[in-house]
C-alpha cells in the first residue's frame, strides 16, 4: 500500500476512534456502597453501557437523602438507593421519579435484605428491650427509619422511647463495637461483618423493611430527576441495556456475584460464603406500581406521608 494511503488510513481510523470516544453520553451515578449496586459497577467493568454509547461513572454517597440532593444539583443524573428516599422526596414536591426496579424483599423467612440487629454488649434480644436503647440509621428519612418504626409498632414499643443516630452503612459494625449504638439497621456485607466479629456478636432482632406480611416490594431502585428523565428517554432505555447484561452473566454464574463481592469489599471468601448473597433480582426491570404501593401504605401508617400519594406517579415509563 502507498504510504501516503497508509498514513491517511491510520489517520481516518483515529479520527473515528476520537468521534466514536466524544459520541459517548456521560451518565454519573450516585448511589450507596452496597452489594446490591455491583451490577452497575460490572456493567461499567465489562464495558456494557459503553457498547450502548454511554460513558458511565459512579460516584459513591452515603445516604439515599443525599442521593436525592446530587440530583437535584446535576451532580448525578442517576440516583441508586433503597425506594423510600424517591418516596419522601415525592412527599416533598421534589421531582423525581423511579425508572428501573431490580432489587425486592419479600415476606418469605429469606426474603429480606434488611435487618436491625443488636451488639452482644448491649444485652439485647428483642425488638420490645430496645426501649430506652441507641439504634443507628444510615440516614433519617430513608428504608431504615421505616424499618424500624415498624418493627418498634409491631412489638408494641414507642418511636420517642429510642435514641437514634445516624451512621453510614459502612460504618455501622464499628458504631455497634465502640457501644455508640445497641443496635442498628445493617445491610450485606456489614451484617455479616457484624455477626462474625467476636468484638460484636451481633444477633439478628429483626428482618425486612415491613413488618405487615406485603407479598413484595421493590427495595432498591434507579431514578432520575423528571425533567432530565424525560429528555433523555433513549439513554435510560440504553442505560438498562448495559444493567440487564451484566444481570444476566449474574444469573449464568451463580459464583460470579459472589467473587465480586470480594473483590469489591476486600472480604475473605469464607466470610462471603456466610452472607446472604443470592441473587434475587427480577428479570424484568420495569418497575410496577404494585411493588411501590406496599411501602406507601407503610408510611401511611406512620403518619410520614403529608398527602396521599399514587404509586403511578412515582414510576417514569420509558415506552
Amino acid at each position: 500500500m502507498n504510504p501516503l494511503l497508509k498514513r491517511l488510513g491510520l489517520a481516518a481510523l483515529l479520527a473515528f476512534a476520537a468521534f466514536a470516544a466524544s459520541a459517548q453520553t456521560r451518565i454519573v451515578v450516585g448511589g450507596l456502597r452496597t452489594i446490591a449496586l455491583l451490577p452497575v459497577s460490572y456493567a461499567i467493568e465489562k464495558g456494557y453501557f459503553k457498547r450502548e454509547g454511554l460513558d458511565v461513572e459512579l460516584q459513591t454517597v452515603n445516604s439515599g437523602p443525599a442521593v436525592i440532593s446530587a440530583l437535584m444539583s446535576d451532580s448525578v443524573q442517576i440516583g441508586y438507593s433503597a425506594s423510600l428516599p424517591v418516596l419522601f422526596a415525592r412527599a416533598q414536591k421534589l421531582p423525581v421519579r423511579i425508572f428501573t426496579a431490580f432489587d425486592y424483599e419479600t415476606s418469605k423467612p429469606d426474603g429480606a435484605w434488611t435487618w436491625l440487629v443488636a451488639s452482644q454488649r448491649s444485652g439485647v434480644k428483642t425488638v420490645k428491650e430496645l426501649a430506652g436503647k441507641t439504634v443507628a440509621l444510615n440516614a433519617s428519612g430513608a428504608l431504615c427509619e421505616l424499618m424500624v418504626r415498624e418493627h418498634l409498632a409491631k412489638a408494641g414499643v414507642a418511636w420517642d422511647s429510642v435514641k437514634k443516630i445516624v451512621v453510614p452503612f459502612p460504618q455501622m459494625p464499628a458504631a455497634l463495637q465502640l457501644g455508640n449504638a445497641d443496635a442498628a439497621c445493617i445491610i450485606e456485607p456489614f451484617r455479616t461483618q457484624a455477626r462474625v466479629s467476636p468484638a460484636i456478636k451481633a444477633t439478628t432482632l429483626a428482618a425486612g423493611a415491613l413488618a405487615d406480611g406485603s407479598p413484595r416490594w421493590a427495595l432498591d431502585v434507579l431514578f432520575t430527576r423528571e425533567d432530565w428523565g424525560r429528555a433523555h428517554k433513549d439513554e435510560l432505555r440504553r442505560f438498562n441495556k448495559g444493567l440487564v447484561a451484566a444481570l444476566d452473566d449474574f444469573r449464568k454464574q451463580p459464583g460470579l456475584y459472589r467473587q465480586q463481592i470480594v473483590d469489591a469489599f476486600k472480604l475473605g471468601p469464607a466470610v462471603v460464603s456466610l452472607m446472604k448473597s443470592d441473587l434475587t433480582y427480577a428479570s424484568d426491570i420495569v418497575p410496577q406500581a404494585s411493588d411501590i404501593e406496599p411501602l406507601i401504605e407503610g408510611l401511611a401508617r406512620h403518619g410520614l406521608l403529608p398527602a396521599p400519594m399514587k404509586a403511578e406517579d412515582l414510576i417514569l415509563k420509558l415506552n
